[in-house]
């Protein structure tokens, strides 16, 4: 077997579908299976795995949501291809993604991540397939829809024989926000000007990334204990096991938007906490304060007042040179800061008391 496409879902039933359909109809001539993992889904995905029959898949259901970390494993561990390239149950694959993916395997045999886009209309509707909105869409976004509803769907017919359509109503980025853009544009700069650069693997997210079957099985697969950014930690992890990273600008993906609420402040506040704590995993458990400077380039994307000016990286060559050069002094007063930031203090606190709470 040549490739193993592994998508842990839970709950994306709707968006499936259409994923799926992405999947039948991609222009690669080698031999491929899927590997779905049902992570505990309760709103029909099983039902559709078990009647879809455009495509062979290799049904994994569990009956407890495990998480997107452990579903992955437990996918990979059922896979057989060479190459495993991942997706999310709503991360459509443009026709040529998968022939992409592995091109680069076959020149490298190293780790891949793809270049993602965003369809931002699909925000409230629950099927893409036929446009119709929530029940509690708000008004103007409801009179929006009634007067554009082509710009709401995605039906099958499309992915099938007109993909060439889907790219006008996408956005740059894995998320419709100009920072997700930033982040990836900085990226292709980075691959652009430093192919090999140690700190690629910042590039690496799993709703579009691939990694032989082999390497991952080397350095254990994704981290289950985190929430956030395990795609970095993964292929932070290849490459210091010798494998090279590259960026595929032409293996694209769409993300099927979904409603979210970022811009509730406990959310954002909670978002924010879950990444800082990942980032202490993973900078602590590899052993390399160094990774510490990812909150000093993100506090240039969404702009950090409390980390000064002076100390932000303001794109990823800033980070590439930093990261080989600062002194352990000045990544020790870095590291400092950190500890005096508020947000850092209120996890700390947060943690001890979730300690203590499970003590009892």
């Amino acid at each position: 077997m040549d490739v193993s496409v592994v998508i842990a879902a839970h709950n994306q039933r709707d968006r499936l579908r259409l994923v799926l359909s992405g999947l039948a109809v991609q222009a690669f001539s080698g031999q491929f299976e899927v590997v779905v993992v049902d992570d505990g889904s309760t709103d029909g995905t099983g039902d559709l795995l078990r009647a879809y029959k455009r495509i062979p898949i290799k049904v994994i259901p569990l009956n407890t949501n495990v998480g997107r970390c452990r579903a992955r494993n437990i996918g990979i561990a059922e896979a057989r291809g060479d190459l495993i390239a991942f997706l999310d149950g709503d991360a459509l694959p443009d026709p040529g993604w998968l022939a992409h993916h592995w091109h680069l395997f076959q020149h490298y045999n190293g780790v891949t991540s793809g270049f993602q886009y965003c369809l931002p209309y699909l925000e409230y509707v629950q099927d893409p397939c036929d446009g119709l909105p929530w029940e509690d869409v708000p008004a103007a976004v409801a009179q929006i829809m009634r007067t554009y509803p082509e710009k709401f769907r995605v039906p099958k017919a499309m992915i099938q024989s007109d993909f060439d359509a889907i790219a006008p109503l996408a956005r740059e980025g894995g998320y419709p926000f100009p920072e997700l853009k930033l982040m990836q544009d900085q990226v292709q700069v980075l691959f652009d000007q430093v192919p090999d650069s140690p700190i690629g693997w910042l590039s690496f997210y799993p709703h579009n990334a691939s990694a032989p079957r082999v390497a991952l099985e080397e350095v254990g697969g994704f981290d289950e204990e985190l929430l956030h950014s395990e795609g970095w930690d993964l292929a932070y992890r290849l490459m210091r096991h010798g494998y090279k990273m590259r960026f595929a600008a032409k293996a694209q993906s769409y993300h099927l938007y979904h409603h979210h609420d970022f811009f509730s402040p406990q959310n954002a506040f909670a978002e924010s906490q879950k990444r800082r704590r990942a980032i202490a995993h993973i900078a602590e458990k590899n052993e390399d304060p160094r990774l510490y400077l990812i909150e000093f380039w993100l506090a240039s994307i969404w702009p950090d007042r409390l980390i000064p000016e002076e100390m932000r990286l303001n794109n990823l060559m800033a980070f590439h040179e930093t990261y080989q050069t600062i002194s352990s002094g000045e990544m020790t007063e870095r590291t400092l800061m950190l500890d005096f930031h508020p947000l850092r203090g209120a996890q700390d606190r947060e943690t001890a008391m979730e300690s203590t709470v499970s003590q009892k």
